[in-house]
């Protein structure tokens, strides 16, 4: 899926989303110096895919 299919997605289910970008950091430290709109709520997200890369999987641990 697209960027743009992924949210058409969402919006087809109804499902709330909410947007927030910002450049990528890899460690806990380096999110510090992005402002997030709910700091109180830290959370990793982990892409891993599959050895032949037929599937996709996003992890997200608060």
């Amino acid at each position: 899926m697209t960027k743009q299919e992924t949210y058409d997605f969402l919006n087809a289910k109804n499902i709330e989303y909410e947007i927030t970008g910002h450049k990528a950091v890899f460690s806990m430290d380096e999110i510090c110096d992005v402002v997030l709109p709910h700091p109180e709520c830290d959370a990793k997200n982990l892409f891993v895919r599959d050895d032949k890369k037929r599937e996709y999987f996003l992890i997200t641990v608060t």
